[in-house]
């Protein structure tokens, strides 16, 4: 398990990594201890981003598929590994297929309905990773992510989760005005 934990340390170090990064994990671990979180759902929030590249459309799916690897060469009952690969596929929509989803799905976004300048500076470190592509391009997928976001009937599924869901939306909107007020 120490070897595990070291590599995917590793992989959330990454030089392009900016909010996809430890503090992101550890953030979701912290605020994780409100919940009774299962061995499967610490895994999850450890795998969810291991496999991080801006420009791949699979990312969750990677990740998952590296969950499913390292916790079966680590000897986890395959019942155990395929809730982890679950919840990990999850985070793509961010639409719990499996109720143990649901409370990592809920501090994955928990960010979202932080203030503000919090929310900002986390868009920045989202760019930053995106660096590479081209600000017309950027603001166009930008836009259409805040718009599915705010399609969503919810974006938690949680009694934690619900009442970030008013500050997440005002965060929401405003990034999406002040997108449309520059393209």
């Amino acid at each position: 398990m120490e070897e595990l934990l070291i590599e995917l340390t590793r992989r959330y170090s990454e030089p392009h990594r900016r909010y996809h990064d430890l503090r992101h994990v550890a953030d979701m671990l912290l605020k994780g201890r409100d919940f009774p979180l299962s061995d499967e759902q610490i895994m999850a929030i450890w795998f969810h981003d291991a496999v991080y590249d801006p420009r791949s459309k699979t990312n969750e799916a990677d990740s998952a598929a590296l969950a499913v690897t390292r916790l079966n060469q680590l000897g986890w009952e395959s019942a155990r590994v395929k809730v982890v690969e679950q919840i990990v596929l999850d985070t793509c929509g961010h639409v719990p297929s499996i109720d143990a989803s649901k409370p990592v799905l809920d501090l994955d976004l928990s960010t979202l309905a932080g203030t503000w300048e919090q929310y900002a500076q986390n868009g920045a470190n989202i760019r930053y990773e995106y660096s590479a592509v081209p600000e017309a391009e950027w603001n166009a997928g930008r836009g259409k992510w805040l718009e599915s976001m705010l399609a969503k009937k919810r974006l938690y599924w949680t009694d934690w989760g619900a009442p970030l869901e008013v500050q997440a939306r005002t965060n929401l909107e405003r990034d999406l005005r002040e997108l449309r007020s520059v393209t």
